[in-house]
């Protein structure tokens, strides 16, 4: 083999090498970015309704999403199903039927928010509010803004990164908990007034029949009775003399 044929085999394999490398470098580059564009935009939260029948209740939170760029976890089987062509959604997870269930929903939607790696960035819920009975945002984990305290370090009994990790969990719990029962309760609230609303229009359709059903029965005896009139009228008069 001559000398040019070995430089030129060598070279094409250096260069089919670079083309390949060239291409994992371009499916990294773009992983890299999805990934920083997660954890700098952070994740959005909605908390909707896990069953039906409580109004326009998803279709406000939706609404109120509708402008959002962020990956979006939708909390709730009504709600990911009013949502399926929405493009941002991250994760779907359940949503909780009672008081009862929050615990396990609780549990599924911290999985979730660790597996999309949402304390690396901002974390805002859009969720009902029970006094002023609208959809609110609100912020549960600020953007890091790397601010340093100059005040004397606390004394912990754990390493500071256990110590962090144990208090962001507490914290999340509390605040999500606090949230979930207050999504609920406007759930129930709006359910209760949806059926109410659905009871009053039956009644009233019920009302409209028996109106109509009482008016039918009024024109059935007259024509019972125009009918007993003309047969009387019309029997021979005297029909019993000799």
């Amino acid at each position: 083999m001559s000398r040019y044929r070995e430089l030129s085999e060598h070279l094409k394999a250096l260069e089919d090498m670079r083309a390949i490398m060239a291409g994992m470098r371009t499916l990294a580059a773009v992983e890299l970015q999805r990934v920083t564009r997660l954890q700098d935009a952070g994740v959005c939260v909605l908390l909707g309704s896990e069953k039906g029948l409580c109004g326009d209740f998803n279709e406000r939170l939706l609404a109120a999403a509708a402008s959002e760029t962020r990956p979006l976890v939708l909390v709730g089987a009504k709600l990911a199903a009013t949502a399926l062509r929405m493009p941002a959604v991250a994760a779907r997870c359940p949503g909780a039927l009672a008081a009862d269930d929050l615990g396990p929903v609780l549990t599924g939607l911290a999985q979730t928010l660790a597996g999309l790696n949402a304390p690396g960035g901002r974390l805002d819920v859009l969720c009902h509010e029970p006094q002023q009975h609208e959809v609110r945002r609100v912020a549960v984990l600020p953007p890091p803004t790397g601010a340093t305290s100059s005040a004397a370090a606390p004394r912990l009994q754990l390493p500071a990164p256990q110590f962090e990790a144990a208090l962001l969990e507490q914290y999340l719990f509390a605040v999500f908990n606090g949230l979930l029962i207050g999504s609920l309760l406007v759930e129930n609230q709006q359910r209760i007034a949806h059926l109410q609303a659905a009871l009053q229009r039956l009644d009233d359709r019920c009302e409209g029949l028996r109106q109509r059903q009482r008016h039918a029965r009024q024109e059935q005896i007259i024509e019972e009775v125009e009918v007993a009139l003309s047969v009387s009228e019309a029997s021979p008069s005297g029909a019993g003399e000799p």
